[in-house]
Parts: structure tokens; sequence; C-alpha cells
């Protein structure tokens, strides 16, 4: 194929969440024209949703580099100082391409993802919706306005938004994963096991999709699946988990202040530390787990 064959082929396996068949794709294109700026951008995209952040900041910086003027450019320097923080530089790049297209659904969808790093779920819920009015169909827009509604606990929009999708792309990894995630918040887990292992067939190093196995395995595990519970419940606070858990630690001294000192004190003192510690490696062992996953080649169907 030619080199603008595969980036329309690229462009078709991001739209369906195969990230890693896309990096491939853009590679065999950047084969054929080394210089092509579009090409760099997608990558930078693609290697940034991979987690391969300095990847994918070099690519964006070849990028810019050969066509300054370029709104895919602008779009995936954006992209990558979202995805590292860098809030300062991703408003400038922002800003250039609200400018040049104040409508552009790909362009909203990262300004609202910029208002959630900000905290401002409100705010990117509204860009999402515009972005929706705009291109009803596009899935991308979909899905990120889904995993908003699922992280606020609410399933039936997010379930709505991830079953739009679905209709519009049978075959998206990423809207499989998120109908998984869904069912699983809802104890559904039969439900939730079908759409994984459906985006795993489509592609098989989905991290969402293998979060949904994992945390199946969580839910059965009594260690992990009280942790797996309480994560899901805290999620659903958003930014305001901090008021939650500094509501929590106020009632533990409150606690200690009315049973005094002596032995119901030290209990209630070896209870707040364990359930500290328990926090604190719960999270650990549940990302081992989708590690261990992400390393196997293949998946057991009678998981």
């Amino acid at each position: 194929m030619e080199a603008s064959a595969w980036l329309d082929h690229a462009r078709h396996q991001m739209a369906q969440g195969h990230l890693h068949g896309a990096v491939e794709s853009l590679r065999q294109a950047l084969a054929d024209e080394p210089d092509d700026a579009e090409a760099h951008a997608l990558l930078a995209i693609v290697l940034h949703d991979l987690r391969r952040i300095h990847a994918a900041a070099h690519e964006s910086a070849l990028a810019l580099r050969l066509a300054p003027d370029s709104m895919l450019a602008h779009r995936a320097a954006a992209h990558v100082a979202v995805g590292q923080r860098r809030v300062g530089e991703a408003r400038g790049h922002l800003d250039i391409l609200l400018a040049e297209g104040p409508a552009d659904p790909d362009t909203l969808r990262l300004q609202a993802w910029l208002l959630r790093l900000e905290g401002d779920d409100a705010g990117a819920r509204k860009v999402l919706e515009t972005a929706r009015e705009h291109d009803p169909e596009d899935v991308l827009v979909l899905i990120a306005l889904g995993r908003l509604h699922r992280d606020r606990g609410d399933y039936g929009a997010a379930a709505a938004c991830a079953g739009d999708a679905l209709r519009l792309e049978p075959e998206s990894a990423a809207a499989h994963a998120l109908q998984g995630s869904i069912a699983l918040a809802k104890g559904d887990e039969a439900r939730a096991r079908e759409h994984a292992l459906e985006a795993l067939r489509n592609d098989p190093l989905d991290e969402e999709a293998l979060r949904v196995l994992c945390g199946l395995k969580a839910r059965r595990n009594p260690f992990l699946g009280l942790w797996w519970r309480y994560n899901v419940w805290i999620g659903t606070f958003g930014t305001r988990a901090i008021l939650v858990l500094l509501g929590a630690f106020v009632a533990y001294r409150l606690g200690l202040i009315g049973v005094g000192s002596g032995t119901g004190a030290l209990a209630l003192q070896v209870a707040w530390l364990a359930l500290c510690v328990y926090t604190w490696v719960g999270p650990s062992m549940f990302r081992k787990s989708i590690e261990r996953e992400l390393e196997a080649v293949a998946l057991d169907e009678k998981f």
C-alpha cells in the first residue's frame, strides 16, 4: 500500500481502539514517507495512548518541526502535553486548535480531557455534549463521554454512550472495554467478561479490558475484593474524594478522643493503620495483576 493508504488504515484502527495495529500501519507509512508530518503526529497520539511517553514526545516534536502550521501537529503536541500534565503548554496548542476549528470533535474531546485533568467534570461534560451535537457519530467522543459518566457513577448514561459507540463501530475494542467496565461496576460479571473478551479479540493488549478481567478476579479474591469495591465507590466522588478521605481522618481522630487512652485507643490506632496499609498495597497488587495479563500472548477462553 501507499503511504496515504496506510494513514487511512491507521485512522480507522485508532477509531476502533486498535492502537497496536495503528502503530504498525503508521510505521509502514513512515517507511515510505519518512518526513510525513501527519504520520508523525498520528504516531505521537497513538504512542501516548500506549503510555510510551518519551517516544510520543519525540514524534510530536518531529511533526511540529516538519509542519509548524499543521493543526494535526498541534493536536498531537497538545495531546502529549495534557498527558504529561503540562497544562500551560497544552492550553497554548488548544487555543490554536480552537481558533482554527471551534467545532472540531477531536479538539473538543482534547479540551474535555484537559478540563477533567483540572477537576472540572461539569465543564468537560458540557464540551463533550457540544462535540456530540456537532458529530453524533463520533465514536471517540461517545467513549469519552461514556467514561466520564461511568467515573461519576451514572452507569445508565455511560452504558447508553457505549451502546451508541458499538452500534457505530461493532468491533471497537475501547467501546467493548467501556461496556465491560460498566457491567463490572454494576456487578454483572457475565456481561463484563463477555465484553472484555470481545475487546481483547480486537485488541489483545487493551489495558481497560485487561483491567476488567483483573477486576473479575479481584471480586473473587477475599483480600482484593473489598479493596476493589472500595476503589469503585471512592472513584464516583471524583475530585471530591479528598473530602471523603479527610472526613474519615477527622472521624478517626474524634474516635480516639471518644475512647480515651488504653486498649480501645490502641485497637482503633491499629485498625486505622491496617486500613491505610490495605489501601496502599491494594492498588499495587491490582496493577501487578494487570501487568501479568499484559505479558500473556493469548487468553484462555475458559477464564
